[in-house]
């Protein structure tokens, strides 16, 4: 049978992995008849029979009186091991008692709770199993290498836990009788009965570690009170009528509380950070106060140009000057010009032309007039075409229009 100890067993697999889903089934002995176990020492309440193993292949403690037989299988009920005849830690002390005719040897301590000294009523050293009960007098510390028990003039011995582990601080309490057991392997004495290990349920102990709940919550808790009190389910928000006090935060952490979260969620200004609510196409078009265009609405507005570009043209090419979704203004012959657009708009627009022009040719008190006219010819979603004509008129009211190079031309696209 493997070592199986109390409190908390654990069981691993041939692979060395826990073994998770085991099952301990304990019978009264010599029957197929579940036992009765219990998971309190005073066997109050009852526990589920078989055991069966946690997620780290642990078997939690548990309780019973007289002697069982234990069955262990794996999670599918294959038979790992078993042991017949196992009797109570209570019963094997009682009966040894009784057998014996014999009550154990009792004293009291004195000294501190680290280095004890007692008397006891015995005229030679102990043997391996002996048993014997001192009254403490005071707590241990959990210091290093100790507690350490003197009896009669016989050697110092550490005490430890069973299997040889270090008592941690107030496993003696004063006022308690340890009951302590002489290991020879380990020279040492064994207490039974160390304190602070156990959780009380008096809460006059402290946890020394994190409890792990696994999936079981704490039920019943009252309402916390004080800045180191748990709060219940009702504090956190279970109940819509409760609230709960937040700090300002100060952090980028840290939760903020209604007071910081209204400062800014209140509406925007020209000073004050907050929220902005979304126009409307019409409301952008109208100028509604208070109401914030996007960049798609920007985009398609009718105030907004779609393109614009300014270029120069001479007898061989059009160059651009400054532009606006506009990608290549191609000089086809004199006064001809395509313009192709950067990004498709999204409708067929509406374009402005006009010239600019420099010359000092023409005019009145000269030998003609002359004027300089552009036109866009044809308009798609993807390019325009222009034209730049020049007209001029003689003293003779004779009229010519002939296609012209200029100096500079304006497309504005709507």
């Amino acid at each position: 049978m493997r070592q199986f100890s109390y409190p908390n067993s654990q069981f691993t697999t041939i692979l060395g992995g826990a073994s998770i889903g085991w099952k301990l089934n304990v019978y009264n002995t010599g029957t197929t008849n579940k036992a009765s176990i219990y998971s309190d020492l005073g066997q109050t309440i009852p526990t589920a029979n078989p055991v069966i193993a946690d997620a780290d292949g642990f078997l939690a403690s548990f309780y019973w009186t007289g002697t069982v037989d234990v069955v262990l299988t794996d999670e599918n009920d294959n038979l790992i091991d078993s042991a017949n005849g196992i009797q109570d830690l209570v019963s094997t002390i009682n009966a040894v008692v009784v057998a014996g005719n014999i009550s154990l040897p009792y004293g009291a301590a004195s000294g501190s709770g680290d280095t004890i000294t007692a008397t006891l009523p015995i005229t030679s050293d102990f043997s391996d199993g002996g048993m014997f009960i001192v009254r403490a007098n005071a707590a241990n510390t959990g210091a290093a290498n100790t507690p350490n028990l003197q009896v009669n003039s016989y050697a110092s011995r550490r005490i430890k836990k069973i299997g040889g582990v270090a008592l941690i601080a107030n496993d003696i309490v004063s006022g308690m009788n340890m009951i302590l057991v002489y290991d020879l392997a380990q020279d040492c004495y064994y207490l039974i009965n160390h304190e602070a290990t156990f959780l009380k349920r008096d809460g006059t102990a402290k946890m020394l570690g994190a409890i792990d709940m696994d999936s079981h919550k704490i039920t019943n808790l009252t309402a916390g009170t004080a800045n180191g009190d748990a709060v219940n389910y009702l504090q956190l928000g279970g109940d819509a009528a409760r609230e709960f006090l937040a700090a300002g935060a100060t952090t980028g952490n840290a939760v903020v509380n209604k007071t910081q979260f209204d400062a800014k969620t209140g509406l925007a200004t020209d000073t004050v950070a907050g929220i902005v609510e979304k126009a409307t196409q019409a409301e952008t078009n109208s100028g509604t106060a208070d109401k914030f265009p996007d960049a798609a609405l920007i985009k398609a507005a009718t105030w907004t140009p779609k393109a614009f570009v300014v270029f120069t043209a001479d007898a061989s090419t059009a160059t651009i000057d400054s532009s606006y979704n506009v990608a290549t203004v191609v000089r086809n012959s004199t006064g001809q010009y395509t313009v192709t657009f950067s990004n498709t708009l999204p409708s067929t627009p509406c374009v402005s032309v006009d010239v600019i022009d420099t010359s000092t040719t023409g005019g009145f008190g000269g030998s003609a007039i002359a004027y300089k006219i552009a036109r866009c010819k044809t308009a798609s979603t993807t390019t325009l075409t222009i034209t730049v004509r020049s007209v001029s008129v003689d003293y003779n009211g004779i009229g010519t229009v002939l296609y012209v190079d200029t100096n500079t031309v304006s497309i504005t696209v709507l």
